[in-house]
């Protein structure tokens, strides 16, 4: 004999299990959730005192580099211990830029084993130069560096063999423009630029001094008239030679002692 349960009867019996059943899932959710925050709590409780800069050596700076390493660590002014993620990465890189002897910064950040890591993209010194009455380094852009930011390197720091004499900040386009021409025409022998009050332009080379003036628009004709005098000595001794006058690109005056 079958039974038949009334429809109203059977609909709350479905209710119940349904709700029994979300319950149940919602006790298994919670279980869940407080298993992973254990878990999370005691792997944290374990790594979080591991997870501190707490010296100098836990910050490394990548290759070899010719800027002072005691100019960036200063820079950096990091205070020991912090957590390794409350370091600010973009906050370091700027503080390194502020370095005269660094073009460009970037800062990793490991958390095990706790590490902060530096590279570096330098400014690389192409002449020593006066500015001032002090001597430092320039390099290809006319930026005048003091040797402090450079010297104390751990890297094979060879000074540069071209001089530049009395230079001053409103001389930088000229420089770049004159750094160029030197690079284009090693064959001159160009070892010192050597700058007057005037603003003219004395130039030490294979055939002797050269005396450019002050107008940088000549520069470029002035250089390669340098360039066909450069079997001169073959004609006259150098010692003969008190300096070549190429002012006047279109007057070339050579004065003799």
């Amino acid at each position: 004999m079958s039974v038949f349960l009334p429809s109203q009867q059977l609909k709350s019996k479905l209710a119940l299990a349904k709700l029994q059943q979300r319950r149940l899932m919602r006790l298994s959710f919670w279980r869940a959730c407080c298993l992973i925050s254990c878990t999370m709590g005691l792997s944290l409780a374990a790594i979080l005192p591991n997870s501190q800069i707490k010296r100098q050596t836990q910050v490394r700076i990548n290759g070899k580099t010719i800027v002072n390493e005691d100019a960036i660590y200063h820079a950096l002014n990091l205070s020991y211990p912090q957590y390794i993620w409350s370091v600010n990465g973009i906050e370091l890189s700027q503080k390194i830029k502020s370095i005269p002897s660094v073009e460009a910064a970037k800062v990793n950040k490991q958390i095990i084993p706790p590490l902060i890591t530096i590279s570096l993209q330098e400014k690389i010194p192409v002449a020593l130069a006066t500015f001032n009455g002090e001597v430092g380094f320039l390099n290809s852009q006319g930026e005048w560096i003091a040797p402090k930011f450079y010297s104390g390197t751990k890297a094979n720091f060879s000074l540069p063999k071209l001089k530049v004499i009395d230079y001053q900040m409103e001389f930088q386009q000229t420089w770049q423009k004159i750094y160029q021409l030197i690079f284009l025409y090693p064959e001159l022998g160009i070892s010192e630029v050597h700058w007057q009050p005037s603003g003219s332009i004395l130039l030490n080379t294979k055939i002797g001094t050269v005396f450019l003036g002050s107008k940088s628009s000549y520069l470029e004709q002035q250089f390669k008239i340098i360039s066909k005098l450069k079997n001169l000595p073959k004609q006259l001794k150098k010692s003969e030679i008190a300096y070549i006058d190429l002012s006047n690109p279109g007057i070339n005056l050579i004065q003799k002692y």
